[in-house]
């Protein structure tokens, strides 16, 4: 159990409609304000750092194991710790993907001696012709 964890142990709490932790209720709220569609497919990335490489490959083979896409990123560019990152791919959201992967990666940290980082999503091209700019590049 990393640092954040062992601070917010206890604090945290799940909340109604699908069960998330109050923090990633708070984030997925913010993304739907900014115009994400509660329900549309989209590909996500969920982050737990490790600052051993075994730990990390351990983690990796178990993700592995248990047929969830990701992939495992060795130390680069200042950055010293090692990366599992969990990957959703054309998955809504809600209601279960994001509580049960959330989940799964706090499991795998808590497991391996790592730390939860957090989750991004990202916006579908829909979304994005809606904000009405110009985009100059894309995925």
């Amino acid at each position: 159990m990393g640092l954040f964890s062992k601070l917010t142990a206890g604090k945290r709490k799940r909340v109604d409609p699908y069960g998330l932790w109050s923090d990633d209720a708070e984030q997925l709220q913010t993304f739907l304000d900014r115009g994400a569609s509660i329900d549309a497919p989209r590909d996500s990335e969920f982050s737990v750092s490790f600052t051993k490489e075994d730990a990390a490959r351990a983690a990796g083979k178990e993700l592995g194991e248990l047929k969830v896409r990701g992939e495992l990123v060795a130390p680069s560019h200042g950055v010293d710790e090692w990366s599992v990152l969990i990957y959703g791919r054309e998955q809504p959201l809600v209601p279960d993907f994001l509580r049960e992967t959330i989940d799964l990666a706090e499991r795998i940290a808590a497991t391996h001696g790592g730390e939860y980082e957090g989750w991004i999503a990202k916006y579908t091209a829909d979304e994005k012709a809606a904000w009405g700019v110009e985009l100059l590049f894309d995925d």
